[in-house]
């Protein structure tokens, strides 16, 4: 009997040691986790960093390579486009403001 007990008594401590061992394992691993965002968080911001500097150095006409100045040249056309859609979302909230008033009323 006292065998018995004693085999339950390891297995139990046993158990409560592997639990406490992943629960240990799991609460590393989960820094180690947080910490590999917030590297992947700062490589982005640093990737964002770069690029916004050779765009302003592209915009000053100070780089040479090929590849940059054509993906600047990119960045460049959709700015474009966006002030293009700008003006057209102005052109259009004054078209639609004029029909209003037509019809007398100039709340839109």
């Amino acid at each position: 009997m006292q065998d018995l007990l004693a085999k339950i008594t390891k297995g139990a401590t046993n158990a409560a040691t592997r639990a406490g061992n992943k629960a240990e394992e799991i609460k590393e691993i989960s820094k180690l986790k947080s910490r590999i965002s917030s590297a992947r968080s700062d490589i982005g911001i640093a990737k964002k960093d770069i690029g916004d500097y050779c765009y302003k150095l592209y915009k000053e006409g100070k780089l040479e390579d090929p590849t940059i100045i054509e993906m600047c040249e990119q960045i460049k056309d959709s700015y474009e486009e966006i002030d293009n859609m700008e003006q057209m979302i102005e052109e259009t909230r004054v078209e639609y403001q004029e029909k209003a008033s037509s019809i007398g009323d100039d709340t839109l």
